[in-house]
């Protein structure tokens, strides 16, 4: 692709010839969507790709946005974006570009999802450990790991593929845009430190080394300076890691004040609980409370303890997703928890109340790992938590969840459009290897 293309997406202004480009969400601006990233790439992997984080201030300050795509020496292209809310990510969406036409590429509060029966691709052999999507130029991956060994996993032609991770395996790992290109980077804890590394196509690349040792990692703009900042915890330290806007972190050892209420960290996941537009945090923990740090609502990136958001019941945690599991748009949040089965608050005006027994089909299975978010298509989140076997559950907002399906036993679960046809799917990784689940 032509730089003249760079130069156009890089300032959002239209450009001569082309086609046209539309961003586009039904998520109102600032309050359910503050900023996104676009990116686009040549569909061939020897040409070009562009990203960038754009805040939705100013004369961005509404969608939709326009701009004109020259092909160059391109024949196709593929365009996503992501969108965010309080340095959380909260929509993605994806586009095809044939030059033939105008596209539309949508951040909405209803995920590209389609109804109809369930099927599973035969697994492939990958770790059962931990496992995250990544989106990025050439598509959607999912990475797994154990502490032994780490896998990307692919779709191709209606089939998985698995290639090795570099690096091997790790205790702990996250997907981001660490530096600001639209691909989700990742960084591993492994031997002591923490790893980032680049995504490049389909692949990865090392780059810098966090010099520190954790059990939980997680990534949010804390501090609103629209990069997306580390945060590593072990043991009763929570740290943040600030990004200079060039994917290099610096440890902020102020910036956290857990007061007393960190004791085991064991999970970590983040999303605005109390709605004030910035990033907070949510601690797992080994036989202790799940509790809440809340960021400081005049931005500065701080993280302080807040006792009461969390019921203080002691429980083992082993894994924390946050996301909108009845359809109001705030932050909620699901638990695995070690020997019991998972947990599931909800957010009633920033206290997350246990609604667990009358949401969650009883008894229901002990679960390592959870994935929330709308993939049959009726805009209501739905559930698959990760089990012997895995459970899919279908929901109805503030309505119970429903048995939907059993599938393949899993140790974790992510939501990922895996074949990048616009579409949300389900990867689950266990005993038999990893399986793409999809409609």
């Amino acid at each position: 692709m032509r730089c003249s293309v760079v130069a156009a997406l890089a300032s959002l202004a239209a450009c001569q010839g082309g086609v046209t480009l539309t961003i586009d969400s039904d998520r109102a601006v600032p309050t359910e969507l503050d900023a996104m990233c676009l990116g686009i790439a040549d569909r061939d992997v020897a040409g070009g790709s562009f990203g960038r984080t754009y805040q939705l201030i100013d004369r961005l300050a509404t969608l939709p946005q326009t701009l004109a795509v020259e092909p160059g020496g391109a024949d196709a292209a593929s365009v996503w974006a992501t969108g965010y809310r309080a340095g959380v990510v909260v929509a993605r969406g994806s586009a095809g570009l044939d030059f033939g036409g105008d596209a539309v590429v949508r951040i909405d509060r209803c995920p590209q999802a389609r109804g109809g029966a369930i099927t599973s691709a035969p697994p492939i052999a990958a770790p059962a450990g931990r496992a995250v999507a990544s989106q990025g130029a050439g598509g959607a991956v999912v990475v797994a790991i154990d502490a032994g060994a780490g896998a990307i996993v692919d779709a191709q032609g209606g089939a998985l593929t698995a290639e090795a991770l570099p690096g091997g395996g790790g205790d702990a790992l996250v997907a981001a845009d660490l530096d600001g290109d639209c691909d989700d980077d990742l960084a591993v804890a492994r031997g002591g430190q923490v790893e980032v590394w680049w995504r490049q196509r389909r692949g990865f690349v090392a780059g810098p080394v966090v010099a520190t040792a954790a059990v939980a990692l997680a990534a949010a703009d804390v501090d609103g300076d629209a990069d997306l900042d580390l945060i590593t915890g072990a043991g009763a330290a929570v740290t943040l890691w600030r990004n200079d806007g060039a994917g290099g972190f610096a440890a902020d050892a102020g910036a956290i004040d857990p007061r007393g209420v960190v004791t085991a960290v064991a999970a970590l996941a983040a999303g605005d609980l109390d709605g004030d537009g910035h990033a907070d945090l949510i601690v797992g923990q080994a036989a202790a409370p799940v509790v809440a740090l809340l960021g400081d609502p005049g931005g500065t990136g701080a993280l302080t303890g807040a006792p009461g958001v969390f019921t203080a019941t002691a429980r083992t945690v082993v894994a924390v997703v946050a996301g909108d599991v009845d359809g109001d748009l705030d932050t909620d949040v699901a638990i695995a928890v070690a020997g019991g089965g998972p947990r599931l608050f909800v957010n009633r005006g920033g206290l997350l109340e246990d609604r667990s027994f009358d949401r969650l089909p009883q008894p229901a299975p002990t679960a390592a790992g959870l994935a929330i978010g709308d993939w049959d298509g009726d805009c209501q989140p739905d559930l698959v938590l990760a089990a012997t076997p895995a459970v899919a559950l279908h929901g109805g907002g503030d309505a119970p969840f429903t048995a939907e399906a059993d599938l393949a036993a899993a140790a974790a679960v992510v939501a990922v459009d895996l074949d990048d046809d616009g579409a949300d799917d389900r990867v689950v990784v266990g005993p038999a290897g990893a399986t793409w689940v999809h409609r």
